[in-house]
């Protein structure tokens, strides 16, 4: 790699870390271009160079959001370790990765876009490969074993619904109590809906929950 393009990734990896910082500390109104590059400390035309739209930016902030995601739950899976039974491990390790800053920044976009057409268009593009990876992460952490079963697809949309409604109904709660209930529930559903067999291949299309087309 030549040092202009290690300056040249280095200048957009500042960007995104700093678009990140302003979205979880300040929310969606006060990511804007101009307070982007003034905390950034760049010129108008090395922020437009990378990323020219919002659109553009967006893209980016979900890939990075995304990837950060992911880091979070196989670090909290190896946390975990091997000896945890895999079904705790996997709900666990998902719950804890979308209570982190960078899922809550997604999360954050996600609500912003419903009065924002701009964003919302944005967005619709960056969630598909985002869907498609966090499948792919909700998988590896089941494991080969639970991802087999016939009842696998409803399985996973509906953790990954169960665990954002469980996520976005924390800051109305007073403790993790109620939290670890609704775990410990959703996962002996889980083992019930594992001990059945489907007269199908599966129970739920690709499109239930989020989803790579989605």
């Amino acid at each position: 790699m030549t040092s202009r393009e290690a300056q040249r990734q280095a200048t957009r990896a500042r960007i995104l870390d700093t678009a990140i910082d302003l979205l979880i500390r300040r929310g969606y109104p006060a990511l804007t271009t101009v307070a982007v590059q003034d905390a950034a400390d760049l010129s108008r035309g090395a922020l437009l160079h990378h990323f020219p739209t919002v659109a553009a930016l967006t893209k980016a902030l979900v890939e990075t959001l995304v990837h950060r995601n992911e880091l979070a739950a196989r670090a909290a899976a190896d946390r975990l370790g091997p000896d945890t039974d895999p079904l705790d491990r996997a709900l666990a390790a998902l719950y804890e990765s979308m209570t982190r800053p960078s899922a809550q920044a997604e999360l954050e976009l996600w609500a912003a876009a419903r009065t924002d057409p701009e964003l919302a268009a944005a967005l619709e593009q960056a969630e598909r490969a985002a869907g498609r990876d966090l499948y792919r992460v909700v998988d590896d952490l089941f494991g080969p074993d639970i991802v087999a079963h016939p009842r696998y697809p409803t399985i996973r949309n509906l953790t990954i619904t169960v665990l954002r409604g469980t996520v976005a109904s924390r800051v109305l709660r007073t403790s993790d109590t109620s939290v670890r209930t609704t775990l410990d529930e959703w996962a002996d559903i889980i083992r019930l809906l594992l001990t059945e067999e489907s007269t199908t291949s599966g129970d739920a299309p690709e499109s239930a929950g989020r989803t790579a087309d989605s």
